[in-house]
């Protein structure tokens, strides 16, 4: 694999969001103040005055936050598209999905947010409805977790983000007598603070209402390697992707494997594209060896192109 294209980008998904992200970017590339605005006119939800202004309250908004965060990453990725070669692979946490698809030329950016703007207002309702919530499980392995949901049930794996790093769904009653059983063990549980198990059976509906939304749009075969959430694999082709996208809503998220897939076909380098460094803290601990960037503003740009330049010079 040439050095230079040994690039893994990834793409955060929803927690990512905070008021003020993207900022330099918008404010000093013309491009990237386009992209927000653009999102405006196809959402029609005010995405710039959210982004740069806040509340945080409004910002966590799924509605809100879902088209926010995407939009923020087409932002970084159009930076990164500017300073580094073409990724030797994509991939996105959850709703960061949706931004691995744009990447990789399956949809167009005012696809991605067409869709976005559905899939947030469907999980929206779906999940206010099931009554359910999600908890981080921190420290269990994954084999352990999995026996003893055995005898949970109705508590599912939603998230698997690494060996030590999971998250479960369902009914909110049910996920607090499994968190009272984890602290009996001394194991760490963490409510999270989002507005219904996703990722888990209960979102199925949402599944069915987002592949009618799915099926308006003309999916293209990946230009670049694509990792999917629902398989942890690389996608074959654009159908899928698709059919990928529906099961994802309420299928684990499989990102401990797609990091150890990428990593398995040779790749030694990712760089989290987006806000924060939620997937990069996640990742290094998958991969220690592997060199773990992110870029979300101009210091990380700095750093990035730095790196680029050394490597290359190497």
């Amino acid at each position: 694999m040439d050095k230079r294209q040994e690039i893994a980008v990834l793409f955060p998904g929803q927690a990512s969001q905070y008021v003020g992200m993207g900022k330099e970017f918008i404010e000093r590339i013309p491009e990237c103040a386009g992209i927000v605005r653009e999102g405006e006119k196809i959402t029609s939800l005010p995405l710039m005055d959210r982004i740069m202004n806040g509340p945080i309250e409004d910002l966590t908004r799924t509605l809100i936050c879902q088209p926010a965060v995407f939009a923020i990453s087409m932002v970084c990725w159009h930076v990164y598209r500017k300073a580094a070669p073409v990724p030797f692979a994509v991939a996105g946490h959850s709703l960061g999905e949706y931004s691995a698809l744009v990447a990789s030329g399956v949809i167009t950016m005012d696809e991605g947010y067409y869709i976005i703007k559905k899939r947030a207002q469907i999980m929206d309702s779906i999940s206010a409805a099931s009554g359910g919530s999600m908890l981080a499980v921190i420290g269990m392995k994954l084999a352990d977790l999995e026996h003893v949901l055995a005898d949970f049930p109705g508590v599912e794996i939603a998230n698997m983000n690494s060996d030590s790093q999971i998250v479960v769904g369902g009914r909110k009653d049910i996920l607090e007598s499994f968190n009272l059983y984890l602290r009996q063990k001394k194991v760490k549980g963490i409510m999270l603070n989002v507005s219904g198990p996703f990722h888990t059976s209960l979102m199925e509906k949402a599944g069915e209402l987002i592949s009618g939304e799915l099926a308006k749009l003309d999916f293209k075969d990946p230009d670049i390697p694509l990792y999917l959430n629902y398989s942890g694999s690389r996608a074959r082709d654009g159908g899928e992707v698709k059919e990928g996208l529906v099961r994802q809503i309420s299928s684990p998220v499989r990102w401990l494997d797609i990091v150890r897939g990428i990593y398995g076909e040779g790749c030694r380098v990712f760089v989290e594209v987006g806000p924060k460094k939620v997937l990069k803290k996640i990742v290094e601990g998958i991969v220690p060896d592997a060199f773990v960037m992110n870029l979300e503003d101009e210091g990380s740009l700095g750093l990035l192109e730095d790196f680029l330049k050394n490597r290359q010079e190497s």
